[in-house]
């Protein structure tokens, strides 16, 4: 296996590993601030050796950890969402929402930046309110609050990836996750006592099935597929690698179907506006990279 299959295979199998969050959103029977707590505090902790090995912490600074801890309560606020999402509808529903995170970078860019939307993403941004309006409509008014804040984790997911772009310059992605995730950890743990003050009958100790499913989500769809995505990426383009994250809610989605049956609890025109919104992000990375190509000066060498 060459350099450059093997980076594909790691991609697609980091990809496939991250659609499992969904699955395990599901089965983790803890609230969604709850379960968030949980696995930041496990993947940060489980991140240590790793960090201490490759002598990571000497390249801690006073300005990484203000502005990627910033960053971090962003993330906080996608995860709490997007596993709320999973908790008020389903997580076939809280996948199809994220699928929208490239499209909405896009325009966060465009808004952090201060520069007009490019007419390509204005386009695919308007391809994709069929298919939610259609999911709107054929699913019951308890689930509409989920997709609701569902495309809220995908705002937030947006606006966290379009700040670590910018600010991610000569920075170790490890280190920067890291920071990040203790951030969440901190984050939640200043809030979780106004949750609980009133609230103790709410749960909080995961029993000894959610910590399995606990572990296996810090550590095998954070830790590891992240490890294998920085790997791919170090050979693949920003174009293939994007293909490859959009397949993230394929196989989020069929494994919710194999895994949880959640097609019983819906209909045909939900996985319509799926084909719908899943055809305008695949085409939104295709548009991008032929008009790149369309403006490549010829290299009349070759």
């Amino acid at each position: 296996m060459n350099s450059m299959v093997r980076s594909y295979f790691y991609v697609h199998l980091a990809v496939f590993l991250f659609g499992f969050t969904g699955v395990l959103g599901y089965v983790i029977d803890l609230p969604a601030v709850t379960l968030v707590w949980w696995r930041a505090l496990l993947t940060w902790v489980i991140m240590l050796p790793w960090m201490y090995h490759h002598k990571m912490f000497a390249t801690l600074n006073p300005h990484n950890l203000k502005i990627f801890g910033g960053i971090g309560i962003i993330v906080a606020l996608h995860w709490i969402c997007f596993y709320g999402s999973i908790k008020l509808a389903n997580a076939s529903i809280a996948m199809i929402c994220l699928s929208t995170i490239s499209v909405m970078t896009a325009f966060m860019e465009a808004w952090l930046h201060r520069r007009p939307i490019m007419w390509k993403d204005a386009v695919i941004g308007l391809a994709i309110i069929p298919g939610i309006l259609l999911i709107n409509g054929s699913i019951s008014g308890d689930y509409r609050i989920g997709l609701l804040v569902g495309m809220l984790a995908a705002a937030f997911s947006a606006l966290f990836a379009t700040l670590n772009k910018k600010y991610i310059v000569n920075s170790e992605p490890m280190v920067i996750t890291w920071i990040e995730l203790l951030s969440v950890w901190i984050f939640i743990s200043l809030i979780l006592p106004f949750m609980y003050w009133d609230q103790t009958e709410i749960k909080f100790l995961p029993n000894q099935t959610d910590w399995f499913y606990l572990v296996i989500l810090s550590l095998a769809c954070t830790v590891i597929p992240y490890a294998l995505a920085l790997k791919a990426m170090k050979k693949l383009s920003a174009f293939s690698a994007m293909l490859a994250f959009n397949m993230e809610t394929v196989y989020g989605i069929i494994l919710s179907i194999v895994l949880l049956k959640e097609h019983k609890e819906l209909n045909f025109w939900f996985y319509i506006g799926v084909f719908l919104i899943l055809s305008s992000v695949f085409i939104h990375p295709l548009i991008s990279n032929y008009k790149k190509n369309e403006l490549k000066p010829i290299d009349e060498t070759k």
